[in-house]
């Protein structure tokens, strides 16, 4: 494995520590900031002139 991807995996597993470390509270946050997200992406209309490029 290269340094590069023992770099990135390094900060996966910190990222990963830090999310669990947080309150219940700012993990329900977390997932609504995302849902939102995911709402905003499935209903753009830029996301489906893209899927119609084939």
């Amino acid at each position: 494995m290269n340094e590069e991807m023992r770099r990135i995996l390094a900060g996966k597993a910190r990222t990963r520590q830090r999310l669990a470390a947080l309150p219940f509270a700012d993990k329900v946050k977390l997932l609504e900031q995302l849902r939102d997200r995911t709402l905003a992406i499935a209903t753009s209309p830029l996301k489906r002139q893209s899927s119609h490029r084939g």
